[in-house]
């Protein structure tokens, strides 16, 4: 794992599909088989656009149901900022050292958050998530939402990062746009010394 600073409050990941042997090489299909490939990866699609639109279901709407990407950001720096010192709190409360610089890390298999193997309150962070999944939950949040942000300002100007869309062509939008299994990947954030959380780049390989 390699992680790297950067400026913005930004979660990026990058997830790289292995090169398939030539054996492994897919065959056409029967009519019936075809069809039923076809069936399951629509479902898949759809599975995934739901998810988004459940993401962005609670953002706060404009009339009409309808978001700006520039809502999105709003969003979850505000509730990155309330997490950053709920949490914060919650473990001094806990006796953890909030002096020392520490990475959470989120498994997006299990839900589970844990801190880095170097921090010596380590115990104490895993079991404080262990004991508050909630908190888990908001921590996932935060992170996905981060994704939507970075590829919307990859891929938008400005401008129109302030046009609004109805939340499901928002969903369309970002499927059509970004790596949607990145979405369901884990990912972490440095953390603690004191201050809000400092965004990294969090590479599996």
């Amino acid at each position: 794992m390699s992680t790297q600073p950067i400026e913005h409050k930004v979660y990026s990941y990058t997830h790289k599909q292995p090169r398939r042997p030539q054996g492994d090489v897919d065959f056409p299909l029967a009519p019936e088989q075809s069809k039923k490939r076809h069936v399951e990866v629509q479902d898949s699609r759809g599975a995934v656009r739901d998810r988004i639109k459940n993401i962005l279901s609670e953002i706060p709407k404009r009339d009409g149901n309808r978001l700006s990407f520039q809502d999105i950001i709003d969003y979850r720096d505000a509730l990155e900022t309330e997490w950053d010192q709920t949490v914060g709190d919650d473990l001094k409360k806990f006796g953890v050292d909030m002096s020392v610089k520490f990475r959470l890390r989120h498994d997006a298999a299990t839900n589970d958050v844990s801190a880095s193997v170097d921090h010596p309150d380590k115990a104490r962070i895993d079991a404080y998530f262990a004991a508050n999944p909630d908190r888990a939950d908001e921590f996932r949040t935060v992170i996905q939402l981060g994704k939507l942000v970075e590829v919307a300002e990859n891929k938008l100007s400005p401008q129109d990062m302030n046009q609004t869309l109805q939340t499901e062509a928002m969903a369309w939008w970002y499927h059509s746009n970004m790596d949607t299994a990145a979405l369901f990947n884990g990912g972490g954030v440095v953390f603690g010394a004191g201050s809000s959380a400092y965004k990294g780049v969090d590479i599996l390989v």
